[in-house]
C-alpha cells in the first residue's frame, strides 16, 4: 500500500509539473523561509509528545524515572519510523529503556496508550471540518462534543480499570499503575502535537494558497492523513499514505496542484522536524546524567 502510494504520488506530481511550478514561482524566496520557521515549530510538537511519553512511563512504574534519559531515548528513536516497517522506532526505544530498567510490560502498555491517546487527539482536531472534509458521513461534531464524550469514556474506562485491578490481583500484576495521576497531562500534551502540527503547516500554506478560501481545513486534514499514515504498518514514516489521504480530504476545495505542493512541503517540515528532535536527544544523552 505505501509503495502504491508512493508511486502514485509521484505520477501526479510529474504529470501536473507541480515541482516546475514552485521552481519558477515568485515566492520561492518566502516559501524557503516559511519552512525554516515551521520546522522548529513541529519539532517543539515534538517536544510535546516525548513529554507525553515520559508521563505515561512515570505513571507505569513503581520508581519514578529520571525525566532526561527517557525524554532523550524517545527523540533519538523516533526518526527510526523512517525504517521500512514504520515500527522501527517502537523497536528502538524498547531496546534503550531496557537499558535504564524500564520493564517490558510498563514499555508496552505505554505503548499502546500513546498509540490510542495519538488517535484520540487527533479527532479532537479533525472534527470541526470532517462534515466538510467526509460529507459522505452521516453524521458531523465539533471539537467540543468529541472532546467531552473523549473525557467521559476515558474516564469511564480508567474507573473501570481501577475497579477491576482492586479486585483482580493478577490484573493489578499485568497493569501496573503505581502513579496514575501522570497520565492525566497525556492527552493535552498530545493535543499540542496536533496544534504545532496545524502551525508548521499554516506557515507555507500562507505563501503558497493567499486566496483560498478554505485554508481552515488544514489543520483537520493534517491530522487526519498523520493518522492515516501513523495506523498503516509498513509505511515508513506514513510515506505516500499520509500525501494520499491528505489530497483525497481536500479534493476539491482547493486545486491539486496546490494540494500537492503542499503535501511535499510539509514532508520537507516533518522530515527537518523529526531531523532537529533527533539531534536534541543525541545532546541530551551525550550530557552526563
Amino acid at each position: 500500500m505505501a509503495l502504491g502510494c508512493v508511486g502514485w504520488i509521484l505520477l501526479r506530481f510529474v504529470q501536473t509539473g507541480v515541482l516546475k511550478q514552485l521552481w519558477n514561482s515568485p515566492h520561492l524566496g518566502s516559501l524557503v523561509g516559511s519552512i525554516g520557521i515551521a520546522i522548529p515549530i513541529y519539532a517543539a510538537g515534538l517536544c510535546s509528545a516525548g513529554l507525553a511519553w515520559c508521563c505515561l512511563q512515570t505513571a507505569f512504574l513503581a520508581d519514578r524515572p529520571r525525566l532526561r534519559p527517557l525524554f532523550s531515548a524517545y527523540a533519538v528513536t523516533q526518526f527510526a519510523k523512517y525504517l521500512p516497517g514504520n515500527v522501527g522506532h517502537y523497536v528502538g526505544r524498547h531496546l534503550l529503556m531496557r537499558n535504564l530498567g524500564m520493564s517490558h510490560r510498563a514499555l508496552l502498555l505505554a505503548t499502546f496508550a500513546e498509540a490510542g491517546l495519538l488517535v484520540l487527539a487527533s479527532l479532537v482536531w479533525a472534527a470541526d471540518a470532517i462534515g466538510v472534509l467526509a460529507p459522505w458521513l452521516p453524521f458531523s461534531v465539533t471539537t467540543g462534543e468529541v472532546a467531552l464524550v473523549e473525557c467521559v469514556c476515558i474516564g469511564t474506562a480508567f474507573i473501570a480499570l481501577q475497579w477491576w485491578r482492586r479486585r483482580n490481583s493478577r490484573v493489578e500484576a499485568w497493569i501496573p499503575l503505581h502513579a496514575p495521576s501522570w497520565m492525566l497531562p497525556v492527552l493535552p500534551l498530545q493535543l499540542l502535537l496536533f496544534g504545532a502540527m496545524a502551525l508548521s503547516l499554516m506557515a507555507p500554506a500562507q505563501v503558497l494558497l493567499q486566496d483560498a478560501a478554505d485554508v481552515w481545513l488544514l489543520p483537520a486534514a493534517a491530522a487526519a492523513s498523520w493518522v492515516a499514515g501513523f495506523v498503516v504498518i509498513g509505511a515508513p514514516g506514513g510515506l505516500g499514505v499520509r500525501e494520499v489521504v491528505f489530497l483525497a480530504l481536500l479534493h476539491g476545495h482547493m486545486p491539486e496542484k496546490d494540494i500537492l505542493l503542499l503535501a511535499a512541503v510539509f514532508r520537507i517540515v516533518t522530515f527537518g522536524g523529526d531531523i532537529v528532535f533527533m539531534f536534541l536527544g543525541v545532546i541530551l544523552r551525550s550530557r552526563p546524567i
